[in-house]
């Protein structure tokens, strides 16, 4: 599901966006001289320009509260738009006069939380964002990160708490990505269809591009192909750069058995990690010529990762270690290691996925009893489970 944290400044009037190892913390550059990785700007040339004026600006204001939280959340938007951790310690950086205070300003509070939830570090998000409401008992915005953060580790039922304390469309597209994983698919459908069919959601791109993949997941889960189809790509006509719907939309292709799509879909030279990955999977498949160099590509970034100590892309290195390295016990291996931090379905799947392939089914029983017992819908996960009770 696309996650909440996506939307949180969209539905609110807050001037922050908050974000989605084992507990690893993001890599926190120790001097200016540091040179972490060129990234594309915002992600183009001028917000690559707007980036460089915001870290001079901080380099001469940098107790400066506006301008580092402003720094922050650039940083911050950068790491989901490219699904790199890195920026994110950029962020924690801008913060560092406040990040270990014993009070600090609720600006910052979010954006810890944001940058301790992406790092997978859920408790202590979960605390920030109880300091928050504490404090600010109607603040919207950290009650829907609440509810991501809850959703993501697997906690439905607290969730729906933190949605409970939202109203109107809030509210509904609180509960929808809950709904979706709950057993009750096709009635989050119907209620995000008459959000995406109303007045409100035409004034905002952003949101109505959220709630079209939110859509577009709800219709494959539900069978419904052709729809699913057509919500991708309503999705990535208002923004064809969002990593997370070009991946779920390469998902989608790569189970249609439409590895070419896929190619076609992802540039090459993709900086985002996890958009490599699917086009790796996809040149595998059609035995490309480019396959090799694209495994290459990969292993070297997940390599990259370890010396970082960064345990955030579990999930995608199981996917990498199962169909492009072939070792099944491995990938199970890695895929249990993050099913203990996060729990969504892709998550599941790969986990059932890898056991499966491994002959280790026994190892996976807990998750596929978690899959009955959410009502997870979806043909290929329905399979799995029934593979792995069979076993």
């Amino acid at each position: 599901m696309p996650t909440l944290r996506a939307i949180a400044p969209t539905l609110v009037s807050a001037a922050l966006f908050a974000a989605s190892a084992v507990r690893a913390e993001p890599y926190v550059p120790t001097n200016d001289a540091q040179v972490i990785e060129r990234l594309p700007g915002g992600t183009d040339a001028r917000g690559d320009r707007a980036m460089r004026a915001m870290r001079a600006l901080l380099a001469r204001r940098p107790a400066d509260l506006d301008v580092a939280v402003r720094f922050a959340q650039a940083c911050v938007d950068r790491a989901k738009a490219l699904s790199d951790p890195r920026p994110l310690g950029q962020a924690q950086a801008a913060l560092s006069p406040w990040w270990d205070a014993p009070d600090p300003p609720v600006p910052v509070l979010l954006l810890r939380a944001t940058i301790r939830q992406r790092s997978h570090a859920f408790e202590p998000a979960l605390a920030d964002l109880d300091r928050v409401v504490a404090r600010e008992p109607s603040n919207a915005q950290a009650w829907l990160i609440r509810a991501d953060v809850q959703l993501v580790s697997g906690d439905h039922d607290g969730a729906r708490a933190s949605c409970a304390h939202l109203e109107g469309i809030i509210a509904t597209l609180c509960v929808a990505p809950i709904d979706g994983v709950d057993g009750a698919s096709a009635s989050a459908h119907a209620s995000i269809s008459v959000i995406l069919d109303g007045p409100a959601i035409t004034r905002d791109e952003r949101l109505r591009a959220w709630a079209s993949t939110l859509a577009a997941e709800l219709d494959e889960r539900l069978g419904r192909t052709a729809d699913a189809e057509a919500r991708y790509r309503a999705s990535l006509a208002i923004d064809p750069f969002d990593a997370y719907t070009v991946a779920a939309y390469a998902d989608f292709l790569l189970d249609e058995g439409r590895p070419q799509d896929v190619v076609a879909l992802i540039a090459a030279d993709t900086p985002v990690d996890n958009l490599l990955l699917r086009r790796a999977q996809a040149e595998h498949r059609l035995r490309s010529a480019d396959a090799a160099r694209s495994r290459a590509a990969l292993a070297e970034r997940f390599a990259a990762l370890h010396a970082r100590g960064d345990r955030v892309h579990l999930r995608e290195e199981a996917r990498y270690v199962l169909e492009l390295k072939g070792d099944a016990d491995a990938a199970l291996e890695l895929a249990l290691e993050n099913w203990s931090v996060q729990k969504e379905p892709l998550d599941a799947r790969i986990a059932l996925e890898s056991a499966l392939a491994a002959g280790r089914a026994r190892d996976v029983v807990v998750i596929a009893d978690w899959v009955v017992r959410t009502r997870l819908e979806g043909a290929r996960i329905a399979e799995l489970v029934r593979r792995v009770r069979a076993s």
